[in-house]
């Protein structure tokens, strides 16, 4: 059994990815980083995928198995997600820039390149192109929600292009129970640093302040943070100095994090070599050479501790030369920890069922509902005088009640019913189709008596698990 390692300092990654919500960017799935951060000395610990939260159940899942395993783990839940100023304004360019392509040569960016992780260079081609990323971290139960709900708003409509995307209004319209963090090299700072740096610091740095005026202005200053990251690469170091200066001037609090994309220190070449492989398949040329070592990377992307984190920052700084306020940086790694406890609530997702109130007739109970409906059913059968489907449907009707079920049918009975009038529907599957109720209310289409189905195989009294209609 591996000894799980102590750090000195106490740090949290509020900054990571896993390969099943970020494919051919990140490595290992999330379990592993957990096991792997937990090994390391961490108590805690963000998996921020790009754009999305495929990671959560998995998260949850395994957090859960480390807890009966003794092991004290805590996890966060956020998203790093592609963020755009304004998806109002950036429809009106992309309108321009369609009606007439002369105005397309004015859309291009001053600025020609940009990095979005780590070492690769992305060129800013027009403003309709433009897109940052955005860390959220949900504090509690609310949070959550909110990032559910810009994420699925960040996949409809003129909010996806390319890739989805938030703006300003969408957060502030979900902006309750979220800390954001203002990311990497291709963050919301970076955006600002890329698109001026040609006219010079000032530019850069009055950029990032209206960033940080209107970011305040949604969030507050406690929830939103100014990040920085330990590289060998020079704009880094660049951005680094303008987003220390900038938190300084708005008071805002600075964290260092280690931006993981795979689970341990020895993974980098494989890493490497899966982004590779993700380039191939979008039909570019694969460079077949691999670097020799990490230190030829020139950045480690693993769940690191406290002490990790500072010496990545020490070896980083002085090779590119630049000098830093020492507890200031310091106390950059440690206050991640504090976030991680005393900003973020521990929790689990709310798993409890919600089904709609609207298949509930006004007036009526779920049951008084699912009895009418399903009364109604046996009729249009012409089902209601014979004895034994009666008594059947009286039955299942008294257990599913007993149950608490009744809403569920009802809901599904909606699904159905909209469900064939749009197209052709299947006869049902499963044990569902032993379920009188279920044909009676058109959900399934399968007679139970006629063929000898049994309802205890789908549903019994005395059992604890939620039924499961597979429509």
């Amino acid at each position: 059994m591996t000894e799980r390692l102590q750090s000195n300092l106490p740090f949290v990654g509020l900054h990571a990815h896993s390969v099943g919500g970020s494919p051919f960017d990140a490595l290992g799935y999330v379990s592993e980083h957990m096991d792997s951060a937990y090994d390391n000395g961490l108590d805690a610990f963000a998996i921020t995928d790009h754009g999305n939260q495929n990671a959560l159940a998995e998260m949850v899942l395994h957090a859960k198995k480390m807890q009966k395993a003794g092991k004290n783990f805590k996890p966060i839940f956020g998203v790093e997600a592609y963020f755009h100023p304004s998806i109002k304004q950036w429809k009106e360019d992309m309108e321009e820039a369609k009606q007439n392509k002369k105005n397309a040569a004015a859309l291009k960016d001053t600025n020609t390149s940009g990095a979005v992780v780590e070492t690769e260079v992305r060129t800013y081609k027009s403003i309709v192109n433009r897109r940052h990323h955005l860390v959220i971290l949900a504090q509690n139960q609310k949070g959550l929600e909110n990032i559910f709900q810009l994420i699925s708003k960040s996949f409809q409509g003129d909010n996806f292009y390319r890739f989805p995307r938030i703006d300003y209004e969408m957060l502030e319209q979900h902006s309750e129970g979220i800390i954001v963090s203002t990311a990497c090299l291709g963050g919301l700072f970076a955006g600002d640093m890329w698109r001026n740096r040609e006219e010079g610091d000032e530019a850069v740095l009055n950029a990032m302040r209206e960033t940080a005026r209107r970011m305040t202005s949604v969030l507050g200053k406690d929830r939103f943070l100014c990040e920085l990251q330990w590289n060998n690469i020079e704009e880094q170091h660049d951005l680094n100095k303008f987003v220390i200066q900038v938190a300084k001037e708005f008071d805002l609090t600075l964290v260092s994090t280690a931006d993981s994309h795979y689970p341990t220190a020895e993974s980098w070449k494989d890493r490497i070599l899966y982004k590779k492989l993700g380039w191939l398949g979008k039909g570019k040329e694969m460079d077949t050479e691999l670097p020799i070592d990490v230190e030829e990377v020139g950045y480690e992307l693993y769940p690191k501790n406290g002490d990790q984190m500072w010496e990545s920052y020490k070896k980083y700084s002085t090779e590119a030369g630049v000098e830093y306020d020492d507890e200031l940086i310091k106390q950059s790694i440690v206050v991640t920890h504090t976030i991680a406890h005393e900003m973020i609530e521990s929790f689990y997702p709310n798993d409890e069922v919600r089904l709609p109130d609207f298949v509930v007739p006004p007036g009526k109970t779920a049951d008084e509902a699912l009895v009418a409906a399903s009364i109604e059913g046996l009729r249009n059968f012409k089902l209601a005088k014979k004895k034994d489907y009666v008594e059947r449907l009286k039955l299942e009707l008294n257990v599913i009640a007993d149950r608490g079920f009744s809403k569920y049918f009802l809901t599904m009975k909606a699904i159905a019913d909209r469900a064939t009038q749009e197209q052709l529907t299947g006869p049902g599957r499963g044990s569902a189709a032993g379920s009188l109720v279920a044909y009676v209310l058109g959900i399934t289409q399968v007679d139970p008596i006629k063929y000898g189905l049994l309802f205890s195989r789908f549903l019994r009294a005395d059992a604890t698990d939620y039924p499961d209609i597979d429509y």
